[in-house]
């Protein structure tokens, strides 16, 4: 018998299968004219600015000198991971200069799990210079833990990188099979080949009784922070980014379900001479788990870092890593639970860790759970109207939301489809903000029925944050001489795993 034939690691995916397969683009973005906010979301905190750079191509990050300064660029997409397939993130950045006090990363990740390269000026040493290090992110068990391997002690032959300037312009890959115990992979594209880093492999060595991170549906994020004050100011700079997988993307998986109008009034009359009447809107909820809400212990008293709730209703840190939603003033706030009493929560900003920028409120309704991380795929429209009028598709994102006067948006679960993770308005009277992202005429004298195929259209998602969810909205337009009455369905998938 002869001896096996092997391959080296970069002409394997992580489950050591040769590349062969279909390398399938899932998600792609360049920055030429523009920083994207429809598929890009910004979020600064302290005096961190984001600028796009025309002149680069790219995109700036500037954090000053002060503590607590954040900057952060993430996809809107979690992408959705498919077991038995690689997914890969490369991207391409300018690190600035390790500072102390500061980190740089890039990855697969977001607040609570993931996989970056991490640039950290506490880490430099003689052998580090520029701080560099591999991180696995995970908050199983309701804990955010951090593996943190430095340059030293990565898996790779340390002597082909150690004339590499990591403050140059490079390009990063990170890629991962989730299953809970699959394999992770940092590496970086030298003279156009692919070369791996660190890898880091639970399952074959055993390392964990848990999964290296509680979900494998990640989105692909810059990050910058000042974790106390630094010596200058700094900038990281990021190009394009890409992310595939090997084996070909099967279609979106998940549920369909179909959005309309309220029962037994399949028709609203839009008045004459409207502009962008509301007609019906629609968005994922902002929770999505629902395991404890305000009608079985209500809020007694709250501040920026605790909820305390009427009664003993709970056991110690039973919603420790779980996150809490409450309203104030009209705004919805998401917090990380940090621990619990019997009767409080400690609750925590998502992105900075501190305190939140309002409290709960006595008597409030919340909701304790996960956030909703999932996205609803638009598919089709249906709609009928009884005179001339103009239909017009209009999307929300975190930069430019819908506004809607007079919403009450009401449970698709309470409303026939108790496995939706969607909330559904035909109450609104007027609307603001968001972008038309398909429009058409419905015909004078009665259309019928019209259907219009949405299958190309973005899908909906929530915020870095997770306080806010896109929105979308079909609006309508009638002249000046006719009403019109118009009745709209519409069906989504929901896709959250």
């Amino acid at each position: 018998m002869g001896s096996a034939v092997t391959f080296a690691p970069h002409h394997t995916d992580v489950f050591g299968r040769l590349k062969t397969t279909r390398h399938q683009g899932m998600f792609d973005a360049d920055f030429e004219y523009g920083s994207q906010p429809a598929r890009w979301e910004s979020l600064t905190v302290g005096s961190a600015t984001i600028s796009h750079q025309p002149q680069l191509g790219g995109v700036r990050m500037r954090l000053t000198t002060a503590a607590g300064d954040v900057a952060i660029r993430q996809s809107r997409p979690y992408h959705r991971y498919q077991p038995g397939k690689d997914q890969r993130a490369t991207g391409a950045i300018v690190f600035g200069t390790a500072l102390t006090g500061q980190v740089q990363r890039f990855g697969f990740f977001d607040d609570s799990n993931g996989a970056f390269i991490e640039q950290n000026g506490s880490l430099v040493t003689t052998s580090n210079p520029s701080g560099m290090a591999a991180v696995i992110r995970s908050d199983v068990n309701g804990t955010i833990n951090e593996n943190r391997i430095p340059l030293p002690s990565w898996s790779c032959d340390l002597g082909r990188i150690a004339g590499i300037n990591w403050n140059n312009l490079l390009m990063f890959f990170v890629e991962y099979a989730w299953y809970g115990g699959g394999s992770v992979r940092f590496g970086i594209t030298i003279n156009g080949s692919d070369f791996i880093l660190h890898e880091h492999s639970p399952s074959s060595l055993a390392l964990s009784a848990v999964p290296w991170c509680r979900t494998g549906n990640l989105p692909v994020r810059y990050e910058m922070r000042n974790i106390t004050s630094v010596a200058s100011v700094q900038d990281m700079i990021h190009w394009g980014v890409s992310v595939v997988t090997d084996g070909g993307q099967d279609e979106q998986r998940g549920f369909t379900f179909g959005y309309g109008m309220a029962p037994q009034v399949p028709r609203r009359t839009v008045a004459a001479n409207s502009v962008r009447y509301p007609l019906m809107s629609f968005r994922n909820r902002i929770m999505g788990t629902l395991e404890y809400t305000q009608a079985s212990s209500a809020i007694t008293a709250g501040t920026t870092t605790n909820l305390t709730a009427t009664g003993t209703p709970w056991t110690v840190d039973q919603w420790k890593g779980r996150f809490v939603s409450y309203v104030n003033g009209g705004i919805t706030y998401t917090a990380r639970i940090a621990t619990n009493t019997t009767s409080a929560l400690t609750i925590a900003d998502i992105v900075t860790g501190g305190a939140m920028a309002a409290a709960p409120v006595a008597g409030q309704n919340y909701t304790i759970g996960l956030i909703n991380r999932g996205q609803i795929l638009p598919r089709g429209l249906m709609l009928t109207a009884s005179a001339l009028c103009q239909i017009e598709v209009i999307q929300s994102s975190p930069g430019n939301p819908i506004v809607l006067t007079g919403a009450s948006f009401a449970a698709l679960s309470g409303l026939g489809s108790p496995s939706s993770f969607a909330e559904r308005d035909v109450s609104a009277t007027a609307l603001s903000g968001g972008e038309v992202v398909n429009r058409f005429t419905a015909p004078s004298g009665g259309s019928g029925l019209l259907s219009l195929d949405l299958g190309n259209q973005f899908a909906l998602y929530t915020n870095i944050r997770g306080n806010l969810a896109d929105i979308l909205t079909i609006a309508v337009t009638t002249p000046a001489a006719a009403a019109a009455d118009v009745g709209v369905d519409l069906v989504a998938q929901e896709a959250m795993s």
